[in-house]
């Protein structure tokens, strides 16, 4: 039975953006947010990644896991909390630790592969601290200092060269990231999570278009006749609303290749005004890359993409399978 409501995810379109990315900025290394189970998008789309320059990124063990569920080996770097009780499982799972304090590292005897966060509030930011760790590196031979990662700016950018003077040799320094695609001094990598998506991503500065990889379809469920003004309107009724899945500031949709005005959003249904050429189980696309969220939303796409987690997700390449958060 076809699902009333679920994501479609166009693995061309994430393809495309990549190589728009890789064509325009030409990194050497890329890493890619994969948080929150892809932006729910869903894990399962780092099956099409081509893997020879990229590094995933994950917030949290959970998604860690999810994403081992397909791939064991794939470069990923862990930036959660990580304490005596997890460390061991981070190892395991072949995370690449985002070490914000030197004290984790004191303790570990396994080989481990980590990667310094430099900045001031929330990791490492002291000449004395990164002289240290050089110290440490010298007895401690099953650490492996990959590279670094800093948010860099016009105001900071200064003192993190002079931090960074002992590390610049290293094979991965990210600088680069959304804000700021052009290439800073000393970074090869940048870090990606909108523009992988294709959402919220055009500026002055970084004028790219790239594609909205996500489709969120509903069934057209229920019609209704109704007379204003000896008028016919027929209204739509889709089962998803604010609650699960219904993005509120979307004002149109598209069915049948038309576009069509959202009448009212209520928690589990949202009516549309439609007419008469339209027939039951017809699709409605909420947002597409015909319909992006860029029009609704200039700010915090990816904040308002976390309600959709509980929606089937349908890959478009493999059309006979759906695949559900996990």
């Amino acid at each position: 039975m076809k699902e009333q409501n679920y994501l479609n995810i166009n693995i061309n379109n994430l393809l495309s953006n990549l190589n728009t990315i890789n064509n325009t900025y030409h990194y050497t290394y890329y890493i890619l947010d994969v948080s929150n189970n892809a932006y729910n998008h869903g894990m399962y789309l780092i099956n099409y990644l081509n893997y020879e320059n990229i590094y995933l990124y994950v917030n949290n063990f959970n998604d860690l896991l999810l994403l081992r569920k397909y791939n064991s080996t794939i470069p990923t770097i862990y930036s959660g909390n990580i304490t005596s009780n997890n460390i061991y499982d981070l190892i395991v799972n072949n995370a690449i630790l985002l070490i914000k304090d030197l004290n984790i590292l004191k303790t570990l005897k396994e080989k481990t592969t980590f990667i310094l966060n430099i900045d001031e509030y929330n990791g490492i930011y002291s000449l004395n601290t990164i002289l240290e760790l050089l110290d440490l590196l010298k007895t401690n031979h099953n650490l492996n200092l990959l590279g670094i990662i800093s948010n860099v700016n016009k105001d900071n950018f200064e003192n993190i060269k002079y931090l960074i003077k002992p590390l610049k040799d290293l094979p991965l320094i990210c600088f680069n990231n959304e804000k700021d695609k052009q290439k800073i001094k000393y970074s090869n990598t940048i870090f990606l999570n909108n523009s992988l998506y294709g959402l919220n991503t055009y500026s002055k500065k970084n004028p790219l278009v790239l594609k909205q990889v996500l489709t969120l379809k509903a069934k057209l469920l229920k019609i209704t006749k109704e007379y204003k003004k000896k008028k016919e309107i027929y209204i739509g009724l889709i089962s998803l609303g604010y609650l699960n899945g219904f993005l509120k500031n979307i004002n149109e949709v598209l069915i049948n290749n038309k576009s069509y005005k959202v009448l009212k959003i209520e928690a589990e249904y949202t009516l549309i005004i439609i007419d008469n050429t339209l027939t039951l189980d017809d699709d409605v696309i909420i947002t597409s890359e015909l319909n992006p969220l860029n029009l609704y939303y200039k700010d915090n796409i990816l904040l308002e993409l976390f309600i959709l987690k509980n929606l089937p997700i349908q890959y478009e390449n493999e059309e006979q399978e759906i695949y559900s958060y996990l």
